[in-house]
């Protein structure tokens, strides 16, 4: 048998348990407390601001988080996600993907953790519990550790939280080997990046 019909097989597999998984929804209280900080990153030329994530001590108005991003990188990304039918199950509709599947929430806000649910999707507060596992509470103090954990989460995925973005990511890197990593996934990141600089 073709290695791209398994890969695509033990996909669809893996996104079918997860979107049974996703149904399941005990009603999780989740405790947060943020900083508001002003983070400027200073590794691209395009900048551009996002709405500053709700703090618990000033307003969400108190000034904008600066985001910044690799335009050319960030198109690329673009491409590698239709390229790998990721808007089978996602929209990120402030990047221009406005038309996809339904399975999985919009991305838009990936990089601040606000995954939100969509047409009763799956989502919720995953990215945010994923960053906090990692010691990030507010991902908009600290956005290079933010782009830095997604790329993790694309790349490894984690099975406790989001079993089929796991299964998927396995099925990239044996479809893809070390470009999944090296390449596909930074660029997917840069996307995501100006999709939260124009998220409102």
């Amino acid at each position: 048998m073709d290695k791209g019909v398994i890969y695509a097989v033990v996909a669809i597999v893996g996104i079918i348990i997860g979107a049974l998984a996703f149904t399941y929804n005990p009603g999780v209280e989740v405790r947060t407390q943020t900083k508001t900080v002003t983070t400027t990153i200073t590794e691209s030329p395009v900048t551009v601001t996002a709405q500053q994530a709700a703090s618990t001590t000033a307003p969400p108005s108190a000034g904008p988080t600066q985001v910044q991003y690799n335009e050319q990188l960030a198109k690329k990304g673009l491409d590698v996600f239709k390229e790998l039918a990721c808007n089978a199950c996602h929209t990120v509709k402030s990047a221009g993907i406005e038309v996809g599947g339904n399975i999985g929430p919009d991305l838009s806000k990936a990089l601040l953790g606000s995954v939100g649910v969509e047409k009763g999707t799956a989502g919720g507060p995953m990215m945010s519990k994923y960053f906090e596992k990692y010691g990030l509470k507010n991902p908009a103090a600290d956005l290079n550790k933010a782009a830095e954990l997604l790329a993790k989460f694309l790349i490894e995925g984690d099975k406790d939280l989001a079993p089929t973005m796991t299964v998927q990511a396995e099925a990239f890197k044996k479809q893809l080997g070390d470009k999944w990593a090296q390449e596909y996934v930074p660029a997917i990141v840069e996307m995501l990046k100006m999709a939260a600089s124009k998220s409102s």
